[in-house]
């Protein structure tokens, strides 16, 4: 019995927990000794079991958490990383594990956090910008003293984005402000002109008050189009999908902007295949695009100039092109067009409110398409709309 005994105590301390039979079903001191073997070994496995259970919710927490980990020892060296960490300083587990924290953060700024915390023993934060990857995060080091002597944690948070949205809500409010100073301050202008004495002369006072039309139409426009953004943005504007053919789509709004053409002195033609797929949209709403986007071809073309409004099929989609021969568009300015408020320049705004091609924009993107330019200053521009075809 003591044999077998020794045997199944070297199978216990070798991870095999089951319970062993008592040779004989003793009840002597050896049966007790089995006993206890047997209880030590099923307290032990369920012990394991609940680590097992704990460890699985640490790994799950630290795989799919946003935020960057890494715990190094008291020698420097990287014990743990997660996914996110990896991601962030573009190192696998593997290659990170027992090397040291300078081999894998490779910024100065980082690694002397680190070693102020693992020198004073008190938690250290800081802010800073990666180059060149332009990644702006907050970095926590913490001490493990209780846990793990002479170990730190360092947390690392991603505020990237936060960063990116900050920025924007404050040129949205810059932008605001901006664009609702020139006419405010016009419309103030023009009414203490008329309270010093212009209602006496009739035909200044016309033009003064035909002025501050023209300005009280510019702030309805641009809160219109603040409203209409804000709704597209916020999914609160309801699509009225119907299947219609490109070209009946691009007839209707030639037939509205031709006498503007016309008046503009410019060529609106039209090039639509007959056998071109039907796209799935809201009539009303596209038309409202392509129209914003044809006025602008008017606007920015000078006399003689031609507009050509087309579609054509490539695989899937259905591309529709609104050409120009117009001023054109810096290629600096190309991608910042669709951005709210952005304009080229103060020669193109033309009183504008710089929202129109933010709206095109969102509504595309809201019928599952996309938008963009392509343009030569001083040779003009071409918007493209991409829809998904319906077969």
């Amino acid at each position: 019995p003591l044999k077998q005994l020794t045997s199944h105590a070297q199978e216990i301390a070798a991870g095999d927990l089951k319970e062993k039979l008592i040779p004989g079903d003793s009840q002597d001191e050896i049966g007790h000794l089995y006993q206890a073997f047997n209880f030590m070994a099923s307290q032990l496995a369920a012990q394991i079991a609940a680590m097992n259970a704990e460890r699985s919710k640490l790994e799950s927490v630290l795989t799919y958490m946003s935020d960057g980990v890494l715990i190094v020892d008291q020698d420097g060296n990287v014990s743990l990383i997660n996914p996110a960490a990896e991601r962030m300083f573009k190192v696998s587990k593997s290659q990170a594990l027992e090397r040291t924290v300078i081999e894998i953060l490779r910024h100065h700024q980082l690694v002397e956090l680190w070693e102020q915390c693992h020198e004073t023993g008190i938690q250290k934060t800081l802010t800073l910008e990666i180059s060149p990857s332009r990644m702006f995060m907050q970095v926590i080091a913490s001490p493990l003293e209780q846990i793990m002597p002479g170990g730190t944690l360092m947390l690392f948070q991603d505020l990237t984005r936060l960063r990116q949205l900050e920025s924007i809500r404050r040129d949205f409010v810059s932008n605001v402000s901006h664009e609702l100073r020139t006419p405010l301050a016009s419309l103030k202008a023009l009414a203490e002109t008329l309270q010093e004495g212009a209602l006496e002369d009739p035909p200044a006072a016309q033009r003064f008050l035909t002025r501050m039309d023209i300005e009280i139409d510019t702030l309805t426009q641009m809160v219109q189009e603040l409203l209409e953004l804000s709704r597209i943005e916020s999914g609160k504007v309801p699509l009225q999908n119907k299947i219609i053919s490109p070209c009946t789509l691009l007839e209707t709004v030639t037939e509205r902007m031709r006498v503007q053409a016309e008046r503009a002195k410019l060529t609106l033609s039209l090039e639509c295949p007959e056998d071109i797929s039907n796209v799935s949209v809201d009539p009303g709403r596209m038309e409202q695009v392509i129209v914003n986007l044809v006025h602008n071809a008017i606007k920015f073309t000078e006399p003689g100039g031609t507009i050509t409004v087309s579609a054509k099929p490539e695989e899937d989609w259905v591309i529709f092109e609104i050409k120009d021969t117009g001023v054109g568009i810096a290629a600096k300015d190309l991608p910042r067009i669709f951005e709210r408020f952005y304009k080229a320049d103060r020669a193109r705004s033309g009183g504008g409110t710089g929202l129109g091609l933010s709206i095109a924009r969102h509504m595309v993107e809201a019928h599952g398409g996309r938008i963009w330019a392509e343009s030569v200053q001083g040779k003009g521009s071409t918007f493209y709309i991409a829809l998904p075809a319906h077969h």
